[in-house]
């Protein structure tokens, strides 16, 4: 993630996480497909609004942030730490049944996407299921906040997920929704089995 998307999230992290609203609902067909009460990452938690509909389903979460205003303003919703990490200092290894990473894997520049889904990958337990959505198109770059966006095709997404990792099956789901800035969104959703 640039150092321009980051502190655009900690110079607006008030009004951004004050915009919470309700849970992605796509967010529960992923923690259907973990194994219950199992432990989930989070990768971007925002304001904390869909940390705390993971934590009130029965999951062990362990909620992250690249900004630290924003990790602090989730862990006062959530009422426990959210660590603050980028995505690339991802240590974990074979330890999460599910990872989450709603809108957040979309800022990572196109060069670095593969390294990070690769640490995905090891961070998860056999089995295991990621769901990462990502606003699709043509070019990578800022939008018009300024925060920068992979903005990467279907065709794209898949094949660069099959280079990072053996995952047993992809599958992708598309829609045209909206986004913080307020435009209609083409978003797209990876959703992998380890």
């Amino acid at each position: 993630m640039t150092d321009v998307t980051l502190g655009f999230y900690d110079t607006n992290a008030e009004k951004y996480a004050a915009n919470g609203g309700a849970p992605n609902p796509r967010l529960f067909t992923f923690l259907d497909r973990c194994r219950p009460n199992g432990k989930v990452l989070e990768l971007g938690t925002g304001g904390g609004v869909d940390a705390a509909a993971i934590i009130e389903r029965g999951f062990d979460l362990d909620a992250t942030d690249g900004s630290p205003e924003l990790a602090a303003i989730a862990s006062r919703r959530i009422g426990r730490p959210v660590k603050t990490m980028l995505f690339n200092e991802l240590d974990a290894i074979g330890i999460y049944d599910g990872v989450y990473a709603c809108a957040s894997l979309t800022h990572v520049r196109r060069s670095d996407l593969r390294g990070v889904i690769e640490k995905v990958y090891r961070a998860m337990i056999e089995n295991g299921v990621v769901w990462a959505s990502f606003k699709t198109g043509a070019e990578e770059g800022p939008d018009a906040l300024g925060r920068h966006y992979n903005y990467l095709s279907q065709d794209e997404l898949i094949r660069l997920w099959r280079a990072a990792a053996p995952w047993r099956a992809i599958e992708t789901e598309a829609w045209l929704g909206g986004a913080y800035d307020r435009k209609e969104t083409e978003w797209l959703a990876i959703t992998a089995m380890k």
